[in-house]
């Protein structure tokens, strides 16, 4: 594995790298063509310990391994009782787990987040343009100006 080809943190990562990591397609953490499964799940690893070092575990980790709790359960009460609707809320925690890792918790998708920093700032942001760190970056000072701000009128 060639340093070059793979990014190596979110501070490079494309936001829509990111996007395609975070949904599974993790091909997407190298830089050019060659590359392995294997490589590309040790340098996402890699990366994805990068996020947490910038922005910690916080809320967002409670809350997943509440929800990994729930999937387990409903999973164990599958494989007990084969009753097929319990397939069902699996894949809804399967889903529910997808968004709060794409977007750190906050119950909307990147993509849709996007549009309302896009707004924020006046300009559109292209996520093949920005790094997953400044979106990030971007998404706290937004939240932050919305807190000091909430309930005045601008």
């Amino acid at each position: 594995m060639k340093s070059t080809d793979y990014f190596h943190s979110i501070y490079e990562l494309p936001l829509y790298n990111w996007i395609k990591c975070v949904n599974g397609e993790l091909k997407f953490v190298r830089t050019a063509e060659n590359g392995t499964n294997e490589n590309d799940l040790k340098v996402w690893e890699k990366i994805y310990d990068t996020y947490l070092n910038e922005y910690g575990l916080g809320k967002l980790y409670l809350k997943l391994l509440k929800a990994m709790q729930k999937k387990a359960l409903y999973e164990c009460e599958f494989i007990l009782t084969s009753d097929r609707f319990k397939l069902t809320q699996i894949e809804m925690m399967e889903q529910k787990l997808n968004g709060m890792l794409n977007n750190n918790g906050s119950g909307v998708t990147i993509e849709q987040s996007l549009i309302h920093i896009s707004k924020w700032l006046g300009q559109w942001i292209n996520p093949k343009n920005i790094t997953a760190k400044e979106y990030f970056d971007l998404q706290n000072e937004m939240n932050r100006y919305n807190k000091m701000n909430d309930g005045k009128k601008n």
